[in-house]
């Protein structure tokens, strides 16, 4: 059995690779991956959809539900969306976990975006000029995202990008069971018996060479 660890929460704008990544650092660290958007859709349908019938704020309002369902577990690397944590209820139900921005440049996010395909993203599918509209929410979270430690993914391999949030202070470590632990400690028990028999072997030996000797 593992003990518990931390949460690693991954925030930032679409398009900067936080299923990518969070599935990656998930695997590495032994935790499992949760993607809240995956988790709506499990439960509400698309999320286009969701926009459809009720807008943002429906969307918004399912966010925080999943938010709150998740936030209480352990051992997760957690996706957020882009928006997520420009709600401050978000912010309060993840406190406690190791929160990091991913970023990457406005040109780097449309090209992502778009060979993804624009109507996956219904905050940017009406938009009358895409880059304008990156930019625009872009500068409108600023403030949000630079309250944790970023992290650049612009031209950088998955694996340079977790190990980027390694160093920024992350445990992306792979866990020790408690039955390995339990494995060393039986290792070293073994050592030392093992230890004691040979020096055993040797004194006796010592002592019959002596007794001959005489």
């Amino acid at each position: 059995m593992e003990a518990d660890r931390t949460n690693i929460v991954l925030t930032g704008f679409m398009g900067t690779g936080k299923t990518t990544v969070g599935r990656e650092l998930a695997a590495r660290s032994g935790r499992t991956f949760v993607d809240l958007d995956e988790e709506i859709v499990k439960v509400h349908g698309p999320i286009a959809d969701v926009f459809a019938e009720g807008g943002e704020d429906l969307f918004r309002e399912l966010e925080r539900e999943a938010v709150a369902k998740v936030s209480p577990q352990r051992n997760l690397v957690i996706a957020t969306g882009g928006g997520t944590l420009l709600d401050e209820d978000n912010v309060v139900s993840l406190l406690g976990s190791e929160i990091y921005t991913l970023t990457a440049s406005p040109t780097a996010i449309a090209e992502r975006i778009t060979a993804e395909g624009i109507s996956s993203r219904p905050l940017l599918a009406e938009a009358d000029d895409i880059d304008e509209e990156i930019q625009r929410l872009l500068d409108e979270r600023k403030g949000v995202y630079e309250r944790f430690p970023t992290i650049d993914t612009t031209n950088k391999s998955i694996d340079e990008i977790v190990t980027s949030i390694g160093d920024a202070g992350a445990d992306i470590s792979a866990p020790v069971s408690s039955s390995a632990l339990a494995a060393t400690g039986r290792d070293s028990r073994e050592i030392v018996l093992y230890g004691i028999i040979a020096l055993l072997t040797v004194l006796a030996i010592a002592i019959f060479i002596v007794l001959l000797s005489f």
